[in-house]
């Protein structure tokens, strides 16, 4: 009878194809290349070889294997390929199955210090795998965190300093409107930049929403006078195309919070002259609201980045870059969808669909 060393090795290759293919069709994020899928596979399989060729002649209790040192590096590669924890530990699963599937194949036995050997390698292996990539994943969460605190700590200080000034200035001239508008203008921005962070944060958390019924074309109007002040200062034009009325089950805070941010960014990138225009309208199965501006066509790059956190392509840089991604993630949670038209040269389109009929409860 050949050794399971022996037996195993003779169809390594045969066992890292099989195990390969399985975690493509089961496991596997979509759109991996070969080199990103096969990764350390093979290190992993000649180390559980290793252990059994070591079990040969020997007592088992010197051949349990205590550390797997291809499967820590798998599990950090993994994490950066778009695993989940689950998916890196199910890997483990289906090579178990496919080894016990070989060797039944070949109408072996595995022997009790055998089965201790596969088993205790296949734990080990997991458990550095998932202590790999639970560490390096927490070390990128202190590292965002880290920096997402800066950066909003930076964004503040600008309007905070601008109102300190103004109140000091008024304390020795109490009656300066420009001191005044100074100073209102600037804890409007504090308090915009806080409301940002608050609602990026509970849209990050997955909370629950509080839906009500809640006529859009109602909060579209809230929110364009609202905005008319900024306008006015751009000399940019707010013009609406609103069918009414259009109500929804929705949070009211969360869509309030959208669609500032989509008009609010229209204002502020479109030329001065020039005309933002807000269209709302009702269709069978759907709510549909439009944003057009006149921002002369989106910047260079691929217009899907202008939704993710802390991206800004435009000049102005004036804000955390989280308007778009509020957006998309408030627009999501009520189970629609939010895209953008470029047009080079005039401006851009984004448009919200929103159903009118939210989502049932999941099973």
């Amino acid at each position: 009878m050949a050794s399971l060393t022996d037996l195993l090795a003779s169809r390594r290759a045969r066992i890292l194809e099989r195990w390969t293919q399985r975690i493509r069709w089961e496991q596997a994020p979509e759109g991996l290349t070969h080199g990103e899928l096969w990764d350390h596979l093979p290190q992993i399989l000649d180390e559980l070889l290793a252990a059994f060729a070591e079990l040969e002649g020997r007592p088992v209790d010197a051949t349990l294997p205590e550390e797997s040192p291809a499967s820590t590096r798998h599990g950090t590669q993994r994490l950066r390929v778009g695993f989940d924890v689950e998916q890196v530990v199910r890997e483990y699963g289906i090579l178990a199955e496919i080894l016990v599937d070989e060797v039944e194949q070949a109408r072996e036995a595995l022997s009790h210090d055998e089965w201790r050997v596969a088993l205790r390698s296949i734990n080990t292996a997991i458990a550095d795998a998932v202590a790999a990539y639970v560490r390096r994943r927490d070390e990128e969460l202190r590292r965002e965190a880290a920096r997402h605190v800066a950066f909003v700590a930076h964004e503040l200080r600008r309007p905070v300093m601008a109102a300190t000034t103004a109140a000091a200035a008024l304390r020795l001239a109490p009656s300066d409107e420009r001191l005044q508008t100074m100073l209102d203008r600037s804890l409007q921005r504090v308090g915009a930049l806080i409301d940002q962070v608050v609602i990026a944060d509970r849209l990050a958390s997955e909370v629950e929403l509080r839906r009500e019924p809640l006529d859009t074309a109602a909060l579209l109007r809230e929110v364009i006078e609202e905005m008319e002040a900024a306008g006015e200062s751009r000399k940019v034009r707010l013009v609406t195309a609103i069918e009414a009325p259009l109500v929804i089950a929705g949070d009211r805070r969360l869509l309030q919070s959208a669609f500032g941010n989509l008009i609010g960014n229209a204002v502020k990138f479109t030329r001065p002259g020039g005309t933002v225009r807000v269209r709302a309208a009702r269709q069978p199965e759907a709510l549909v609201v439009e944003v057009e501006d006149e921002c002369g066509g989106l910047p260079p790059g691929d217009p899907d980045e202008l939704f993710e956190p802390f991206v800004q392509r435009g000049v102005d840089r004036n804000g955390f870059g989280l308007g778009l991604a509020i957006v998309r993630q408030a627009v999501s949670a009520h189970g629609g969808r939010v895209g953008v038209r470029n047009e080079p040269g005039q401006g851009c389109t984004f448009a919200v669909t929103l159903p009118v009929d939210p989502p049932g409860p999941g099973p």
